[in-house]
């Protein structure tokens, strides 16, 4: 799929933002927080239905990831 150029830099600058971490919270938790935030709070807008997608998506992996070390350690 094509994407517009101001599609373009913004996925650039986060990935950039990602990579350098030069923020005094981690880039990804702020990036969860707002999608987290958006998809509460603009219920119905197409956005929302993305935001609320990548949300459930982290938090069924973080699930997974903690289930997988509980059971390790047995």
């Amino acid at each position: 799929m094509k994407q517009s150029v101001s599609e373009t830099v913004a996925k650039d600058i986060l990935l950039e933002e990602l990579e350098e971490q030069g923020h005094i919270h981690m880039v990804e938790d702020v990036i969860f927080w707002a999608l987290e935030h958006y998809a509460e709070s603009k219920t119905g807008y197409g956005g929302a239905v993305v935001a609320n997608y990548i949300v459930r998506r982290i938090k069924e992996q973080e699930q997974k990831t903690q289930d997988k070390k509980r059971w390790s350690r047995g």
